[in-house]
């Protein structure tokens, strides 16, 4: 199995923060190692084709390594600069957008949907029992945040990616259709980011893409996430595996002219669609770590750049569900839930190591970044495996680096 230490990218990129020794942040290297050595024993016995792993603290990166093959059959090794479908990871980007333009004043978070898609007003939902009342009230772009808007799931991501359809025909479609619970009323994980998506566009007057990559992409310097990878980069687009229940790694996508991610689709979509690298994304995950500033290296250059105040982040990151609404969970975690973001709010009940703040967010193929104000730390870990079940390695893997922390 091909494994790497700290390093650079082989694209020469620089880091976006400095290197260090973990005993340097307060990390124990030998207890870092089971964290490592979790990802290995996932590899060897077939459930992995390979990870990317970082582990930041206090400013510095303190654990960077590469694990087994981006393209098993073809040998290529996981790379520093490995691109990775990101999924639902997408979803935090589209919370960063909303409030940017929520910070300059351009909407605000109790206005109704309507006032920008006038198609969602006096909207029905549908009940249990098979029939139609009326919604209390018209869903409001808090409600879109937070996933209590009553809107249901949207078909698979990836078939959504090949078809014809733009932001706004998803907007449309969708304002015809009943909710499936009261606004306000229960968490959905459902479209509510790609209603975002278009009410950046209308608010913006800009393509959603073309948002992102003014507002934070640029900004940020990620110089590696997009919606399409294009021929320069393509060697670099890490295959997607299918798990099956049965075990067995099989390519699922692959990075030749065929994957859909070669193509820049016509839907950009708000919660799903973005390549991104683990450098890049770590940049995102800095820059809300440090309360909306990154203080890194931007394009080769040491710089701080701030896209949200901290107000904001503070409010993105506190628990808007219900006071009522039971918690939420995935694997054996146990979370509330901010503007975009999971959220910890009790750690005995989270049942997992953890601190109060803690937040985050994962993709449907394994990418996983979590951000720890309390420890000035963020934890990430980018596979590209589609599974039948749960490949468990998510929850585990939290707990081997936060069992690292020794200070």
């Amino acid at each position: 199995m091909h494994t790497a230490p700290l390093s650079s990218p082989a694209s020469g990129a620089p880091l976006p923060l400095p290197l260090c020794e973990p005993r340097d942040v307060g990390l124990c290297a030998e207890r870092l190692q089971r964290a490592e050595d979790l990802v290995a024993r996932f590899i060897e016995e077939g459930r992995l084709p390979g990870a990317v792993t970082l582990v930041a603290r206090r400013g510095r990166i303190a654990h960077l390594r590469t694990q087994g093959w981006s393209d098993i059959a073809g040998k290529v090794p996981m790379a520093v600069d490995s691109l990775f479908r990101i999924y639902s990871m997408t979803k935090i980007f589209n919370a960063v957008s909303v409030l940017t333009l929520y910070e300059r004043g351009l909407l605000d978070l109790n206005d109704p949907i309507a006032r920008y898609l006038p198609g969602f007003t006096g909207l029905r939902v549908a009940m249990p029992d098979g029939s139609r009342v009326p919604a209390r009230r018209d869903p409001t772009i808090y409600d879109l945040l937070r996933y209590c808007a009553g809107l249901a799931m949207p078909p698979n991501s990836d078939a959504m990616r090949k078809q014809p359809q733009t932001l706004a025909d998803i907007a449309l479609e969708w304002s015809t259709r009943d909710l499936i619970a009261q606004p306000g009323e229960k968490w959905i994980y459902g479209v509510a980011n790609d209603i975002l998506a278009r009410i950046v566009e209308v608010v913006s007057g800009t393509p959603y893409d073309k948002y992102l990559n003014d507002t934070i992409f640029r900004p940020l310097g990620l110089v590696d996430t997009g919606y399409s990878v294009d021929d320069a980069r393509a060697a670099r687009l890490t295959h997607c595996y299918h798990l099956a229940r049965a075990g067995g790694l099989t390519v699922q996508d692959g990075n030749g002219p065929e994957s859909p991610y070669r193509v820049r689709p016509t839907l950009c979509g708000g919660g799903s669609g973005l390549v991104s690298s683990t450098l890049d994304y770590f940049r995102l995950a800095a820059m809300l770590l440090g309360r909306g500033e990154f203080r890194g290296d931007v394009a080769g250059v040491p710089a701080a750049v701030r896209i949200l105040g901290r107000k904001t982040v503070e409010l993105m990151t506190t628990d808007h569900l219900p006071a009522e609404h039971p918690n939420l969970e995935i694997g054996t975690q146990c979370f509330r839930f901010g503007l975009g973001v999971s959220v910890v709010t009790d750690v005995a009940r989270s049942r997992c190591l953890s601190s109060l703040g803690d937040f985050g967010w994962g993709g449907a193929a394994g990418t996983q970044v979590w951000m720890n104000p309390e420890e000035e730390m963020v934890v990430m870990i980018m596979i590209q495996v589609r599974a039948d079940v749960p490949t468990g390695i998510m929850d585990v893997y939290k707990r081997l680096i936060y069992q690292a922390i020794v200070d």
